[in-house]
């Protein structure tokens, strides 16, 4: 079965992202592909490059990027609520008149278009909420 995982929750706000990503973990157990995992408002949080959790905290970022190298799947940030939130590749970086970027591979800023492509191409959307 091939899924996209859509996920609507700040990394440190909700557990939705640590239930996704044990979701995720075990469709990939049972044989199953997760294609993406979208972040969409608040979610694109996770792919802040230069967030730190303290010690005693799940590091998301690198537990999704762990992910990601394990399962081939692509994490895409939702561009709009990216750039709302100062979460910003290179291109959107030059194009805001950034210093900085931001965001990183294999993270990639994308828009709804890509969203809305797992509802056509994926056998199932599970949203965590």
């Amino acid at each position: 079965m091939n899924i996209q995982l859509n996920l609507y929750q700040a990394p440190w706000h909700h557990v939705s992202q640590r239930d996704a990503l044990a979701f995720a973990r075990a469709c990939l157990a049972r044989g199953d592909r997760i294609e993406r995992v979208f972040f969409y408002m608040d979610a694109v949080y996770v792919g802040l490059m230069t967030q730190s959790p303290a010690s005693d905290e799940v590091d998301l970022k690198q537990a999704w990027l762990d992910f990601a190298a394990e399962s081939g799947c692509e994490l895409l940030l939702c561009i709009a609520a990216s750039a709302n939130r100062g979460l910003l590749n290179d291109t959107e970086a030059q194009r805001y008149q950034s210093p900085v970027s931001t965001v990183r591979e294999p993270f990639q800023l994308a828009g709804l278009g890509q969203w809305a492509l797992g509802y056509g191409e994926a056998d199932n959307v599970v949203s965590f909420r």
